[in-house]
């Protein structure tokens, strides 16, 4: 066993809800490490990622040498990579993001360089030895009432708009006088859409790895459903009128799915908007969501770049397809206010004009 000196090595994001007080000591790997678990690496070669986002935020730089903390976990990335928590103890891993998720890339993107490469130097251990795992910090689900509504923003796929479309939803809210939080309940650890979702006016921002997981790939439907319980009973202690919900990558996407497929979920949620790369996506996912009887109220994202691509969606789908600015307008309120009856309606104008 060995001392752990913090002042040696680069915290990542995943360690952000560890005390410094819990990162005393590291242990050679001895077992195949699980989801969650920490562990002490040397980076050996950079490739795609040449810095690491810490505990607080920040973007730090690494070098060959350098020493972070980080945690495994499991990757889905359609534009970058996939990988997965080693099934055997090792000696070398890759960095699966920049928020420090550790495991062994399956298969990447063909525009993407080859994974930074990091030498295992031990897990993050108590002083009994025993391998400390990112749960033993998780939030604890709270004994709260349901309290305000609860808008859900799904899509379809990674970078179809989701993380937009939530922004922009609690910064129309709370500029309207509404107290609003949010939260990602799934995806790969990082803290840049939470910090996003705070500036634009969530008093508390949650997400899952608050719940003790540093992604939520390959995660039991069991556990999805609890990280989403968990994360809807702090919310709902906060006592706010909205509450935000976005769950990453698109609806075909494992957890995503099992999630929508989930009455605990659906029993939970007012409204729901898809963020859309095109027309043709917009039209597949609207339909998908409306045979499981979703209250889908708009279609926004990448699409609405394009007033012609809008008025497609519109035509093609039979609900308002809404840019930044119509979600900050009046049209918002009427949508959230009486559902897919003002939805419709306002469809139909658009047409019309």
């Amino acid at each position: 066993m060995h001392r752990l000196e913090l002042s040696r090595v680069k915290r990542t994001f995943t360690t952000h809800r560890v005390p410094a007080a819990a990162l005393g000591w590291y242990t050679p790997v001895a077992q195949p490490p699980a989801i969650g678990d920490l562990l002490v690496a040397e980076v050996l070669s950079l490739g795609k990622h040449s810095s690491i986002e810490d505990c607080s935020g920040l973007t730090l730089s690494i070098f060959p040498g350098d020493q972070i903390v980080g945690a495994f976990g499991n990757r889905y990335a359609t534009d970058q990579y996939e990988g997965y928590v080693p099934e055997v103890p090792v000696t070398e891993c890759d960095m699966l993001s920049i928020g420090g998720v550790c495991g062994e890339v399956r298969s990447a993107h063909s525009s993407m360089s080859v994974p930074t490469r990091l030498r295992v130097l031990g897990a993050v251990c108590d002083e009994e030895g025993q391998p400390i795992n990112l749960a033993t910090f998780a939030i604890p689900r709270r004994r709260a009432l349901p309290h305000g509504q609860v808008i859900l923003v799904v899509g379809a796929s990674m970078n179809s708009g989701k993380t937009t479309t939530v922004g922009t939803l609690v910064r129309a809210l709370t500029r309207s006088g509404h107290h609003v939080v949010a939260a990602k309940v799934t995806g790969t650890a990082a803290g840049k859409d939470g910090r996003y979702f705070a500036s634009c006016g969530a008093s508390t921002v949650l997400d899952f790895t608050h719940c003790g997981v540093p992604s939520t790939y390959m995660l039991a439907p069991s556990e999805l459903v609890a990280i989403f319980q968990r994360l809807l009973s702090n919310l709902y202690a906060e006592r706010p009128d909205y509450i935000v919900l976005e769950i990453a990558d698109g609806i075909f996407q494992r957890e995503t799915r099992m999630l929508l497929a989930s009455d605990v979920v659906r029993s939970s949620v007012d409204h729901l908007f898809f963020a859309a790369n095109d027309s043709l996506s917009a039209e597949c996912g609207a339909r998908r969501l409306r045979a499981e009887d979703w209250p889908l109220r708009a279609v926004t994202g990448m699409v609405t770049t394009s007033p012609l691509a809008m008025r497609e969606v519109e035509e093609e789908v039979g609900l308002p397809c809404l840019n930044i600015e119509a979600l900050l307008s009046e049209r918002l309120l009427g949508l959230l206010e009486h559902g897919n009856s003002v939805a419709l309606g306002q469809a139909a104008i658009g047409h019309a004009a």
